[in-house]
């Protein structure tokens, strides 16, 4: 609702503040406000103007300007802001509290500059208006923008007050001063003008829009308007379309809205608020306690002791629950209420949640599930997006499956895309159901998109926070579950993502990959098995711990392997770069080869699409041991000489061995996604 024209906005606020209740019974409102229905007073003439611009020796940003010409300050007008901006009043701030030392000395070098800017603006601020409990109207012109405006701060509470709201203008502070007045008269009953009305339809129409899927960022904009003007069912909806297009693998939704919300909140923060109601307990909570969770933990994982940790921790779960519990307007929750809210709580904390929801698509969500967590998230995306269509909202307030995004295995799945996705696709309730979302079209569509991952993306991962090294075995024709009584390290653990699992092994499926056939059992390099011999499964660690990987011939009992051993190495002898490869049959190893500090070792008949001499070319004879130790230097790492694998190398290898044994390793799952796991022994 950006205003451009100051007389109709002002005109409204004028009609808004003197239709709402109790507004005619107070003593201090002017005969004259009353009659012509007007807050603000007589223009302020060019003279005037032009006076007032000589006494500060500046020129006036525009919008203030105009301001002036249209009305010689601004009467309260239901907020704690006194008259603003009248001539007469306006002066240089002065500083006279010493804020701007003191914003000056906390700034350090990771200061941004609106940091930097807003430390130095008290000292050469305009101040437009102080009301007597110190909230403060203050123009900045050391911040101006293209246009000649001024950075507009509302300050509150004087020297200690809280930190000052920075607007882009005059006219975007004022702006923000009427959705004030709008968000604190919002539940008074009695409270409808023009103004409640226009918002309320805007909500209407931004919900139907998302159901249509249409113009998600248009309806987002209408609904932030009204939420920020306090209109009931905006933020409850909004929250819902902030939290699928934040996706459910990275930084939570409350982040988006400036901060989360509890259990009992009231209507006006989070929509509904009653454990009876199933959009609030089964969806909107779910998302509380994951955001609630998020946010009380972060500061942990940067302590040191263990121990310390630990028991801050444990105080720190009973602190999470004590307020999460505390309803936000009224007594704290009781009884069922509390148990139920509790429970889940603890759900999300231990990645037990379940997300479930009514009819087709939660049969869909109940099947994604199980392909997610033994690492068929691609399939799972499929699954979700071929189902949406079918999905059943709980009443008219619900645009979304959002409690989807909570849960441990299926959330991650969902990334800002794959959310808008859903999003985009017309959903049950809105209009006739018809456009880009039609029956069988959403998931048909992705299908057509995924492609198998291969494992060359293993060495295409070397970003900073990708490990250095990694180890996996592919079984073929065995269940991930047999695998992990294979492996035999313990029982299968709880699904975890890659900085849960620690040094422990993660199972999972993948399907065949995109090459060709796979080994046959006589080491011929395999072109008998086609393409339907079935399914892989994968163990997979990340991390160097020290220990030697054990042989894998005997997880090939009755059927086949295929096992990776990398470590990228330094340019040091004590950290060589590493490959190892090998293929077993029936308990046997049949084939393979290690190249370590620049050396090959063969065994068996290696296919020649495997030969280790055209893999790495720069291994064997011409390796230069007496290299120097450069360890810092990573600017020619792979080089002919160097103690770390050539990436190229690493790439082409991990390429040849998808290849052919026609095999693939989920990258989304591994990367992003939670798997089981076993604990090594």
């Amino acid at each position: 609702m950006k205003t451009y024209n100051w007389r109709p906005f002002l005109e409204r606020w004028s009609a808004d503040w003197l239709d709402s209740p109790g507004a005619r019974g107070r003593g201090d409102v002017a005969e004259t406000v009353l009659r012509d229905r007007w807050l603000g007073f007589p223009a302020a003439g060019e003279d005037r103007i032009g006076e007032l611009e000589e006494r500060l020796g500046v020129t006036l940003p525009p919008t203030y300007r105009s301001f002036l010409a249209t009305t010689d300050g601004w009467q309260a007008a239901g907020t704690a802001v006194g008259r603003v901006g009248a001539a007469e009043g306006v002066h240089w701030y002065g500083d006279p509290d010493g804020l701007q030392a003191l914003h000056e000395g906390a700034l350090d070098e990771h200061a941004s500059e609106e940091e930097v800017l807003r430390a130095g603006m008290w000292g050469r601020a305009l101040r437009l208006s102080a009301a007597p409990d110190g909230v403060e109207v203050l123009l900045d012109p050391g911040d101006p923008d293209a246009n000649g405006e001024w950075a507009a701060y509302l300050h509150r509470g004087g020297a200690g007050g809280e930190r000052p709201e920075r607007h882009g203008s005059f006219m975007e502070l004022m702006q923000a001063l009427f959705r004030e007045f709008h968000r604190a008269h919002a539940d008074t009953p009695g409270f409808a003008n023009e103004t409640t009305r226009e918002l309320d339809a805007d909500v209407e129409e931004a919900r139907l829009a998302c159901l249509d899927g249409e113009d998600i960022d248009g309806a987002l904009e209408l609904l932030t308007e009204a939420d920020e003007c306090g209109r009931p069912r905006a933020r409850g909806l909004r929250v819902q379309l902030e939290a699928m297009l934040n996706g459910g693998g990275g930084g939570g939704f409350g982040a988006r809205l400036g901060g989360g919300f509890g259990v009992g909140g009231s209507p006006a923060s989070c929509g509904v608020g009653r454990l009876d109601d199933p959009l609030y307990a089964r969806e909107l909570l779910p998302l509380a306690a994951l955001e609630h969770l998020r946010t009380g933990r972060a500061g942990l994982a940067d302590r040191t002791d263990q121990a310390d940790r630990a028991d801050r921790a444990d105080r720190a779960d009973r602190a999470d629950e004590a307020e999460f519990l505390r309803s936000s307007d009224g007594p704290d929750h009781d009884g069922d209420d509390r148990k139920q809210a509790l429970a889940l709580l603890r759900e999300i904390d231990e990645r037990t949640f379940r997300y479930e929801a009514p009819g087709s698509f939660g049969d869909a969500v109940a099947s994604a599930r199980e392909q997610a967590r033994w690492g068929d998230t691609d399939g799972a995306w499929r699954t979700v997006a071929a189902a949406v269509t079918g999905w059943e909202p709980y009443g008219e307030d619900h645009i979304a499956p959002v409690g989807l995004l909570a849960d441990p295995l299926l959330g991650p799945v969902i990334t800002p895309e794959r959310g808008r996705y859903l999003l985009e696709t017309p959903r049950a309730g809105g209009g006739d159901g018809g456009g880009r979302g039609a029956a069988g079209g959403g998931g048909e569509r992705e299908a057509a998109r995924v492609r198998a991952d291969g494992l060359g993306w293993l060495a295409e991962d070397t970003g900073p926070s990708a490990p250095d090294a990694y180890r996996f075995v592919l079984v073929h024709g065995v269940a991930p579950q047999e695998l992990t009584e294979r492996i035999g390290r313990g029982p299968l653990l709880a699904p975890c993502d890659a900085s849960e699992a620690g040094q422990a092994i993660r199972i999972g499926s993948c399907g065949d990959g995109a090459g060709g056939g796979g080994a046959s059992g006589n080491g011929d390099g395999g072109e008998g098995r086609g393409t339907d011999a079935g399914r892989w499964s994968f163990a997979f660690e990340s991390g160097r711990n020290g220990v030697e990987p054990p042989t894998s011939e005997a997880l090939s009992r009755g059927t086949e392997s295929v096992t990776v051993w990398c470590e990228r190495g330094g340019r040091s002898a004590a950290f060589p770069g590493i490959f190892h490869f090998s293929y077993a049959e029936d308990g046997e190893r049949v084939y393979g080869f290690t190249v370590r500090d620049g050396e090959i070792e063969e065994w068996g008949a290696v296919p020649d699409a495997l030969d280790p001499g055209h893999l790495f070319p720069d291994a064997g004879p011409g390796w230069d041991e007496g290299a120097p130790d450069d360890s810092d230097d990573s600017s020619n790492r792979g080089a002919e000489g160097s103690w770390a694998l050539d990436p190229d190398d690493e790439y082409e290898s991990l390429d040849a061995i998808a290849e052919v044994f026609g095999v693939s390793l989920p990258r989304f799952a591994i990367r992003h996604g939670r798997l089981h796991a076993v604990a090594p022994s």
